[in-house]
């Protein structure tokens, strides 16, 4: 009974935090997002600076287009619509564009079963104990880019939620030697995938080594062939939204287009170039001349990436140039460094206590299954280099890795109680400097448009 009280307790304190964040974002200008007689477009697409995420969920949301990369989110748009529904029927109700927030309450809910999946995974799959489990909920949602993913309307939220649900009903099967029941991880696979493709990769490996056994190949692979089902299934709706909704958009856009070269067509003209110009620069720096590999870029160095970007902002957010897009030509550089020598100490302890973790664990069978889409994401980002540009706002899809190996780094220093005391008292310092670092930047950045 005192366990269920204190299930209950965590999931109170998580809602509390997550529709906290969610209602900083709904309050930065309210009176500019929810009149419903400006264009979503102009009102979100202008107001809206958030490193490289995209808003597009609030527009959609306010008007239904099918705005999402098909190819990289291929059932978005249609998990979506439910929602634009809603907003279309709460304007006529009130006479305002609720998107902002609608959003708010379905990424509070989403964000809140996040924070109660990672706990359980804490509590019940590594076997720590209340407060070292919430200690480690805390201190994985004090990274910078994974606060940041709680409230922002893109679809880092979903795709860790998936993830994670994934990965907890797998360790429970795991915990009594079974395998995750194949519908479920089928079901997994098409909502995470229609959400975003690199998905797919990561709920079949996470599937894999849950199910893997020695002298188990064959029957891997027949189960592996299951998946072609839903991805036959996504392949149809993909296919149904480019011979419909966007043939729709593209007679829509020619209209705009149009209406814009009647206007000023000197204007018009040079807007065409302009863009022309950008495709073909980001072409030459493309890894492979390819719709798939569009966002990669070969002109980044990857060393000063991996120390400000993808282990640097993804979790303390730099001063400078704060949360600009260094999309947009320049708002901000793709490199920037930290201007205080303890960012870089914060770093490295980081990355030492994540080594160690892994160094600790390196026999556990769960920590290997959350390091699979860890890796893969290394390799997309690293070595393909996908989304270099902003690839810290990826960090909410991999760096759950780190909690859960600190997570048997204490689960092992248990038997050496100066060792344990230590490593607690690091982590409550890492989690504290980077809630107060983090939330006071944010802060100013939300209030000060």
């Amino acid at each position: 009974m005192r366990r269920k009280y204190s299930t209950v307790l965590i999931v109170l304190l998580g809602l509390l935090i997550f529709s906290s964040l969610n209602l900083l974002m709904v309050y930065t200008a309210p009176e500019a997002w929810t009149d419903k007689h400006v264009g979503p477009w102009s009102a979100f697409h202008k107001g809206f600076t958030f490193s490289g995420f995209d808003q597009f969920t609030y527009i959609v949301i306010s008007q239904y287009r099918p705005l999402y990369v098909h190819l990289r989110h291929p059932a978005l748009l249609y998990f979506v619509w439910p929602l634009s529904e809603l907003n279309d029927w709460l304007k006529d109700e009130y006479g305002i564009n609720c998107a902002i927030y609608i959003v708010a309450v379905v990424w509070t809910l989403i964000g809140t079963l996040s924070w109660t999946l990672l706990y359980k995974i804490f509590r019940k799959i590594i076997g720590l104990s209340l407060w070292e489990s919430l200690l480690l909920n805390v201190f994985f949602y004090s990274f910078a880019h994974v606060m940041i993913a709680m409230f922002v309307p893109d679809h880092m939220l979903l795709t860790m939620t998936t993830l994670f649900l994934m990965l907890y009903l797998t360790g429970r099967a795991m915990q009594q030697g079974k395998a995750i029941a194949t519908w479920k991880a089928l079901l997994l696979y098409f909502i995470g995938t229609g959400i975003s493709t690199t998905n797919a990769v990561k709920i079949w490996m996470i599937d894999i080594a849950g199910r893997w056994r020695r002298r188990a190949f064959m029957p891997i692979v027949r189960h592996s062939l299951l998946y072609l089902l839903p991805t036959l299934l996504l392949a149809w709706i993909y296919y149904y939204q480019e011979t419909t909704a966007n043939v729709e958009e593209q007679r829509f856009q020619r209209r705009i287009e149009a209406k814009a070269q009647s206007k000023d067509s000197v204007a018009y003209e040079k807007k065409k170039e302009e863009g022309r110009r950008k495709i073909a620069l980001r072409e030459d720096k493309q890894l492979i001349d390819s719709p798939l590999f569009e966002w990669t870029d070969t002109s980044i160095p990857i060393i000063p990436t991996l120390i400000e970007n993808i282990y640097g902002e993804g979790f303390q957010l730099h001063e400078d140039y704060l949360l600009h897009d260094a999309n947009e030509s320049g708002e901000r550089p793709v490199i920037v460094r930290y201007s205080r020598w303890y960012n870089y100490i914060i770093e490295l302890v980081l990355l030492f206590i994540f080594a160690a973790g892994i160094i600790a664990g390196r026999r556990e069978r769960f920590l290997w299954m959350c390091m699979l889409p860890f890796l893969f994401d290394m390799l997309l980002h690293v070595v393909l280099r996908f989304a270099l540009t902003d690839v810290y706002i990826m960090t909410a899809h991999w760096a759950v890795v780190i909690p859960v190996a600190v997570a048997y780094l204490i689960k092992a220093a248990k038997a050496k109680p100066r060792l344990r005391v230590t490593l607690l008292t690091t982590v409550v310092s890492l989690t504290v400097f980077l809630w107060w670092h983090n939330l006071s930047l944010l802060i100013s950045h939300l209030f000060s448009k």
